[in-house]
């Protein structure tokens, strides 16, 4: 019997999964596209900035290509700075990095959601299913019960459990590695943004 047999077998619940899985691929590129474009963007503004030492020609850079970079926006906010308080210069690059990392963050409570969904989906079509087996247990309980509609009742009410589980695994194995991605991109900016305070301090100076 093939997978698609299987799936059929499954019942309506199984097309819950289905949208369910495609929900989940669909999240899971959108945020590794995303976090790939933001590394490449801030690799893009970093080597920018290494080649320049002028303070009025980082600052043009950042004004200029800062807003397409998460790290670029970041800077922009020390280097282009109204004021001269460093403690307040530090807070606005603290929230806009914290807001450019939400903005990558968008979509994974329903990665979430689903991860943790899609196995109680699984048992309630199971459930449903064991159901219907009791009922036509019941049915054929004056003629005697037959065994091989019995053991097929339950196979076929398990198959959703299955399906439940496999993309409930799956998810939460995607979200776990994308969290641990955005982790460690929120590291890197922070370790970026002290390079770069103390690099300005000095130029200052």
């Amino acid at each position: 019997m093939t997978v698609f047999n299987l799936f059929l077998r499954g019942g309506i619940l199984m097309y819950v999964l289905l949208l369910l899985s495609i929900a989940v691929i669909a999240i899971v590129i959108d945020k590794y596209r995303a976090l790939s474009t933001a590394k490449k963007a801030n690799l893009k503004i970093k080597e920018s900035l290494q080649q320049q030492d002028k303070l009025d020609n980082i600052r043009a850079i950042l004004r200029v290509y800062g807003i397409h970079s998460p790290l670029g926006a970041m800077l922009n906010k020390l280097y282009n700075s109204s004021t001269d308080d460093m403690d307040l210069i530090k807070e606005s690059m603290e929230a806009t990095a914290n807001g450019e990392v939400q903005k990558l963050e968008r979509g994974m409570g329903w990665l979430s959601t689903f991860a943790a969904v899609a196995p109680l989906i699984g048992f309630l079509g199971t459930v449903i299913g064991m159901v219907r087996v009791f009922m036509n247990i019941q049915g054929q309980s004056q003629n005697g019960i037959d065994i091989n509609v019995l053991a097929g009742g339950i196979w076929e009410a398990l198959l959703t459990t299955i399906g439940g589980l496999v993309v409930g695994i799956i998810a939460i194995i995607l979200y776990n590695d994308i969290v641990q991605n955005l982790e460690a991109f929120a590291k890197s900016m922070q370790e970026e943004a002290l390079e770069y305070l103390i690099r300005y301090q000095a130029s200052e100076k």
